[in-house]
C-alpha cells in the first residue's frame, strides 16, 4: 500500500509536517526531508529518528498502535482509505502531545 501520509504539527518548525509513508512487507517504509527509509511495523528506528529531529513529544504506546495497523494492512483487514483514515488518528494523537507539552523559558521557548 503506497502513498500515505502522516500529517503532525511540529512546535518546533511552527507547522504541520507531512510524512510519506508506504506498507511494506517487513514494515513501513517513510519519507521526510532528510530522514528516509524502511522502519519496523512499530515504526523503529525512523519514525522516531523523525520525530526526535524535531523535538516531536509523542505518546509512549505509539509504536504499539502503529504495529497493530501494520498487522491489520498486511493481512488484508483494513484498504487504503482505513489505513489513511488510522494513520491520521495517530498522527492527531501525536499532535494532541506535542501541542500539550508546557511550555518553559530556557528549556524549549
Amino acid at each position: 500500500m503506497k502513498d500515505l501520509k502522516f500529517k503532525v504539527f511540529s512546535r518546533k518548525r511552527e507547522s504541520t509536517l507531512t510524512y510519506r509513508i508506504n506498507h511494506t512487507s517487513k514494515g513501513w517504509h517513510i519519507a521526510h526531508i532528510a530522514i528516509n527509509g524502511d522502519c519496523e511495523p512499530d515504526g523503529t528506528h525512523l519514525f522516531y529518528a523523525n520525530f526526535n529531529q524535531d523535538y516531536i513529544s509523542y505518546p509512549r504506546n505509539f509504536g504499539n498502535y502503529l504495529e497493530w495497523l501494520w498487522e491489520q494492512v498486511n493481512e488484508g483487514v483494513f484498504d487504503k482509505e482505513e489505513t489513511q483514515k488510522k494513520l491520521q488518528e495517530l498522527a492527531d494523537w501525536v499532535t494532541t502531545c506535542e501541542q500539550s507539552c508546557p511550555e518553559w523559558e530556557g528549556w524549549n521557548v
